[in-house]
């Protein structure tokens, strides 16, 4: 007894293969989209992060110089006006009128 199967079965089957593949693919073309957005944010990011690493190592290049101390004294801390005269001491303790220890000794007079 050789039993085939009728054409009812075999289209059921395959009905339900069809419908689970649908349910498959759909589910994966939901995935592949979250990562494709993912990978687009990710992109963003990064290129944000490199034109932030150009930028401070710019910067790093520059910290020390002359014009960086100047622009910062004046940008950051309001030391001096942009168009201000600047002076250099090489020896700056001449600027003070007491010596260290006289400083101190008069500065707890002060506080007595």
């Amino acid at each position: 007894m050789n039993k085939t199967m009728n054409l009812k079965g075999f289209l059921l089957i395959l009905g339900i293969m069809l419908l689970l593949f649908l349910i498959l693919h759909s589910t994966l073309r939901g995935t592949v989209n979250e990562k494709a957005e993912e990978e687009k944010i990710l992109r963003v990011k990064k290129t944000r992060l490199e034109e932030e690493y150009k930028r401070l190592n710019k910067e790093l290049n520059v910290v020390g110089t002359d014009e960086y101390i100047m622009s910062s004294a004046v940008r950051d801390y309001s030391y001096v006006r942009r168009d201000a005269i600047r002076f250099e001491f090489t020896n700056p303790e001449v600027l003070y009128a007491y010596s260290e220890s006289e400083l101190q000794i008069l500065m707890d007079e002060m506080n007595d």
